[in-house]
């Protein structure tokens, strides 16, 4: 029989704080029970996450893209999500889908809904004026024009967001250069993604006029900052009206697709080349640059940390709170990225492995601040090493005032090197697992806690790989796709590495492969799950398309991007 997969747990109230002490002398309670345990013969099932191969990131900034050269690419996204998404839906159907919620919506009406709320998600721009115009003007065609490669309604949508924003934005500096007093009771509602879009002009301005008299007051009450208020607010406006002059069209698209992908289902999306990127490098624990984290300041990108084994590192001369202010190509002139997105800065930095690229900055101790040092660096890999699998030996006093030790294997993801399979050296979680599982087992341990809390998931096949350093040879999990046809998916190790008591930790941020590979211990009774009342409740299966491989003519196929598309559900 199948189950919706939402693994069952018992919970502790202790875990809040002290939770590795308290997970483990409950686990020492249970050895003895868990000892007891059997592998059953029912067989479990499959995951899945699915990961494309990787691509060098580029050196230099691509040419952006028009709204009329990514027309083709919105129209083929729009038929890949019509024929190959789980619930086969026509983007033009005038009839809501039979798996709606209340009220039901028609997939135009769902993507014009996603649009609007990925703009002004907090719903402070548009009025409901807006809205209805929208609705009209646009809602019965936004799919058909979607499919003809026509982006001109989601550029037209875009610009009356632009538009709000900018009057908007020059309404709240002068409220915010106003006198206040602060003396009305009134309450702000920050989070107002459920509220209605304000009625007219004129609630628009009452809402503004209550939020930025808050933002005053906080400002006010914020014995840190020396500046007043007022020049905190208008600065910050400011700022705001920055980043959105520097959205381009490609920018537009990107947010339209996003819309689009998402009106199928939560965890299908469109992923812009960038997007892709970052994907890859959360799945491989790796990426090719300097080595140093950073972040937009006020018009500089500041250095927030410098990786540890990286080529910034290694060098030593990049430090905490340098500020770049030029970034250069090899031997190439320097172009400026004071006031760049941070994102764009990112690209500049980023590149291909063995290449050089030269910083300008402003080091963090400089006394004048017109000082620059030029550092130059070669790029490398960087692996993101706080992302890996570790592990733990865990001391408790036994009941005989023994020591007992216990292994704590920390998961935050199911991550793998899927261009590099196969490959000795080749990253991913059930390698890390075996090498560490391994050490513990040296140590004698009398049992084991996994820990997945936060582990959103990550690659199928490394939930099904897992799974059987526990469980030996066997079925993990079953998909259904959309025909009703179902697949097995089967662990091939020949003997489960440790067949110790285990506790498996989890909590409502835990899904997709955590949640199959939680499963599966508890349905072979190899584990105990410990944690919330349940884990987050991901049923579904993505596999990752790249959009230019179904437009081979497309001239622009590198700025295509990708599509995480849902294509089947999982059981237990």
């Amino acid at each position: 029989m199948n189950f919706p997969f939402s693994t069952m747990s018992y919970r502790s109230s202790c875990f809040k704080t002290f939770p590795k002490q308290c997970i483990v002398t409950f686990l020492f309670a249970l050895v003895i029970f868990l000892a007891s345990f059997s592998r059953a013969t029912e067989p479990p099932k499959k995951d899945s996450s699915v990961v494309s191969s990787t691509s060098s990131l580029p050196s230099v900034t691509p040419s952006p893209f028009s709204l009329v050269e990514m027309g083709p690419v919105a129209a083929t996204v729009g038929r890949i999500l019509e024929q190959g998404h789980f619930l086969r839906l026509s983007l033009s159907d005038p009839n809501p889908p039979h798996d709606s919620a209340t009220p039901p919506l028609t997939m135009p009406q769902r993507i014009l809904k996603n649009y609007l709320q990925f703009l002004d998600y907090n719903h402070l721009y548009f009025t409901q004026a807006d809205i209805k115009e929208f609705q009209q003007r646009y809602e019965s065609t936004i799919g058909t024009d979607l499919l003809r490669g026509d982006l001109t309604n989601a550029k037209a949508i875009y610009d009356r967001f632009r538009q709000r924003v900018e009057e908007r934005v020059s309404k709240n500096k002068i409220i915010a250069a106003a006198k206040h007093d602060f003396s009305s009771n009134g309450t702000v509602e920050m989070n107002r993604q459920k509220a209605d879009w304000p009625l007219d002009e004129h609630a628009a301005d009452q809402l503004w006029n209550d939020r930025v008299e808050a933002e005053l007051l906080q400002e006010k009450l914020n014995k840190n900052s020396t500046d007043s208020p007022a020049k905190i607010i208008i600065h910050r406006y400011d700022q705001m009206l920055k980043v959105l002059h520097e959205q381009k069209e490609e920018d537009i698209v990107r947010a339209f697709l996003i819309a689009l992908s998402e009106s199928y289902d939560p965890h299908s999306e469109y992923m812009s080349p960038s997007d892709m990127d970052n994907f890859n490098i959360q799945m491989r624990l790796s990426l090719i640059g300097i080595g140093a984290v950073l972040r937009a300041d006020d018009g500089y990108t500041r250095i927030v940390e410098v990786v540890p084994g990286g080529p910034a590192d290694r060098d030593g001369r990049l430090k905490e709170n340098d500020r770049i202010t030029a970034v250069a190509q090899g031997a190439a002139p320097f172009e400026d990225v004071i006031d760049l997105r941070l994102d764009k800065v990112v690209e500049k930095v980023r590149g291909k492995k063995g290449s050089q690229v030269r910083l300008q900055v402003i080091p963090a101790d400089a006394t004048d601040p017109s000082k620059r040092v030029i550092i130059s660096l070669t790029r490398d890999e960087v692996k993101l090493k706080e992302s890996e699998v570790k592990a733990e030996l865990i001391y408790v006093l036994g009941a005989n005032k023994q020591e007992e030790k216990f292994g704590w294997l920390t998961i935050p993801a199911f991550y793998s090197e899927m261009d590099r399979h196969g490959a000795p050296d080749a990253k991913s979680t059930t390698k890390d697992v075996r090498l560490l599982l391994t050490r513990l087992k040296k140590e004698n341990i009398q049992g084991l806690v996994i820990d997945l809390r936060r582990n959103g998931g990550g690659s199928l096949e490394e939930a099904i790989n897992l799974t059987g350093l526990f469980i030996g040879a066997g079925p993990v999990v079953q998909a259904k796709d959309s025909n009703g046809n179902i697949t097995i998916s089967f662990n091939h190790e020949p003997t489960p590495l440790y067949d110790g008591p285990m506790i498996v930790l989890t909590n409502t941020l835990s899904a997709s492969a955590s949640e199959i590979f939680a499963g599966a211990l508890q349905d072979y009774h190899r584990a105990v799950i410990v944690g919330d009342q349940r884990t987050f409740g991901k049923g579904t299966v993505q596999t990752v398309l790249d959009v230019s491989k179904f437009m081979p003519l497309f001239q622009g196929s590198q700025e295509a991007g990708s599509l995480k598309l849902t294509i089947q559900k999982f059981y237990r």
